[in-house]
C-alpha cells in the first residue's frame, strides 16, 4: 500500500480497524491486570518485535515472519486478550521502525489483532485451556492456527485485490501456497515455545529462539533460491534482447502485455505469475541459435528460418528441469503455434494450444509489430491492433483478440467482465 489508497481501500481499512477495536473492547473484560501478567506481556511483546523485524517477502506481495510462533505460544499461555495486545505492540513497533504511512500502520495492526484475537477465541471455544500443553489441546491448537491463517490471509489478500483490481481468489491462493509451508513449520514451534515457557520461564524461551531463527532461515533460503532461479534466467533473456538493437526490451514488454491481458481475463494470480515468467523467458531458447542468424539484416532463407524455429523447443529443454518453472514450459514451447494449426513446432490448433501460450503469442506478436525490425519499420499501435483483428481466427484466438483490443483501447474493466461471462475464456 504505497501512496494514498483508493476510496474503496480506505473504506475497507476503516472497517478493519473498527472491527479490531470492537474485538479488543470485547476481550478487555477477561484481561486481569497484575504485575506478573504485565511482565509476561512485556516479555512476549519484545520477542514478537524482534521476530517481526526479520520478514520474508512473498512472491506477489506480502510477507511472512516467525512472529506467528510467538503469537501461537501466547494464545496457548495467556488466551486471546494478551495475545492480541502482544501482536498489536509488535506491529506498531515494526511499522514505526519501517516508517510506514499511517494507513498501512493502521491496517496491519488491525488485521493482526483480528487474526490473533480470533485464533485465541477459537482455541477457547474448542476447549483449549491455558498453560496446559497436552494432547487434549492439540485439536483446539490446530483450529486456532488455521483460524489465524484464514483471517490474516484473507484480510491481506482482500486489500491487495481492492487496491490493484486483481482476483481475490487468485492472490489468496498464491500467497497461501507460500504461507502454509511457513505455518506448518511455525505452528509446532509455537507449541514447543509455550511448553518451554511453562517449564523454564523466559530464559528457556530465549534459548528456544535458535530453532525459530533456523526455521526462518530455511524458509528464506527456499524463497531466495526460487528468486535466484528466476532472476538468472531473466538476466539471460535480457542479455539476449540487448544483443540486437531491434529486440532490446522485447521480453520485458511482452511480459507486461501478457500480464495485462491475463488480469483482464480474470485469471488467478498464480496463473498470471506463471504467464509473466514464461512471457519474459519465451525466447530463452535463442541461446542455442547462432548470433549470425539472430542478428542477420534482411529476411532469412527457408533453411535458415528452420533453424530459428527450433528455439521454442530449446527453450523448453532449458526450463523443464527447474522445479518452479518446469510445469509451465509448454507455454514457451507453444508460443509460436497459430490458432488455425499452421504454427510450429507441434502444429497445435485452437483451444488445444495452452491458454498461457495463446496469450504470450498475442503479446509477442503485438510487440514485434510495434517495434522496428531489420526487414521493416514498426507499425503504429492502431495499425498493429488492426492487424491483430485481421489475424483473428487464423494466427490468434478470436476471444483473446476481442479482449486484447478492448484492453489496448482503454475500455472499462466492466466490459472485460461482461465479455468473459459470455465467452468463458478464463480456463481453470
Amino acid at each position: 500500500m504505497n501512496g494514498s489508497p483508493p476510496a474503496i481501500v480506505k473504506i475497507y481499512i476503516i472497517v478493519t480497524v473498527t472491527s479490531a477495536i470492537v474485538l479488543l473492547f470485547l476481550l478487555i473484560p477477561s484481561f486481569q491486570i497484575n504485575s506478573e501478567m504485565i511482565k509476561e506481556f512485556l516479555f512476549f511483546s519484545v520477542l514478537a518485535i524482534f521476530a517481526d523485524s526479520m520478514p520474508v517477502s512473498l512472491p506477489r506481495g506480502g510477507r511472512v515472519t516467525v512472529t506467528e510462533a510467538v503469537a501461537f505460544a501466547s494464545i496457548v499461555l495467556f488466551g486471546p486478550t494478551i495475545s492480541a495486545f502482544v501482536m498489536l505492540a509488535a506491529n506498531i513497533a515494526s511499522e514505526i521502525i519501517s516508517k510506514s504511512k499511517i494507513h498501512r500502520l493502521a491496517f496491519n495492526c488491525a488485521q493482526f489483532v483480528l487474526a490473533t484475537g480470533t485464533a485465541g477465541l477459537v482455541y477457547q471455544y474448542l476447549g483449549g485451556s491455558r498453560y496446559n500443553i497436552s494432547l487434549e489441546n492439540v485439536l483446539p491448537y490446530i483450529g486456532a492456527t488455521f483460524a489465524y491463517l484464514a483471517v490474516n490471509g484473507t484480510a491481506f489478500s482482500l486489500i491487495m485485490s481492492l487496491e490493484f483490481n486483481i482476483s481475490l481468489y487468485g492472490i489468496w491462493l498464491t500467497n497461501m501456497r507460500w504461507a502454509i509451508p511457513n505455518l506448518i513449520m511455525l505452528a509446532p514451534l509455537g507449541l514447543l515455545m509455550a511448553k518451554t515457557y511453562t517449564y523454564t520461564g523466559p530464559m528457556g524461551v530465549i534459548l528456544f529462539f535458535a530453532p525459530l531463527l533456523l526455521a526462518r532461515y530455511i524458509f528464506k533460503s527456499y524463497m531466495d533460491t526460487r528468486e535466484v532461479y528466476i532472476n538468472t534466467l531473466e538476466a539471460l533473456a535480457g542479455a539476449l534482447d540487448a544483443k540486437d538493437r531491434y529486440t532490446r526490451g522485447h521480453s520485458d514488454r511482452v511480459a507486461n502485455y501478457a500480464v495485462e491481458l491475463a488480469r483482464q481475463l480474470r485469471l488467478r494470480e498464480d496463473q498470471v505469475e506463471a504467464i509473466q515468467h514464461m512471457a519474459f523467458l519465451h525466447d530463452i531458447g535463442k541461446i542455442g541459435i547462432s548470433d549470425e542468424l539472430l542478428t542477420r539484416v534482411g529476411r532469412l532463407a527457408d533453411n535458415e528460418f528452420d533453424k530459428i524455429k527450433l528455439h521454442p523447443v530449446i527453450g523448453e529443454h532449458i526450463l523443464k528441469d527447474l522445479n518452479y518453472l518446469g510445469s509451465f514450459t509448454h507455454f514457451v514451447r507453444n508460443h509460436h503455434e497459430k490458432y488455425d494449426g499452421s504454427g510450429y513446432p507441434d502444429g497445435l490448433k485452437g483451444k488445444v494450444i495452452p491458454l498461457g501460450a495463446r496469450i504470450i503469442t498475442l503479446a509477442d506478436s503485438f510487440d514485434a509489430m510495434t517495434s522496428d525490425r531489420s526487414y521493416r519499420s514498426k507499425m503504429t499501435p492502431e495499425e498493429a491492433l488492426e492487424e491483430v483483428r485481421n489475424c483473428s481466427g487464423t494466427h490468434f484466438d478470436p476471444e483473446l483478440v476481442e479482449a486484447f483490443v478492448l484492453l489496448r483501447s482503454g475500455k472499462p474493466t466492466e466490459e472485460y467482465r461482461a465479455f468473459l461471462e459470455a465467452a468463458s475464456v478464463a480456463e481453470k
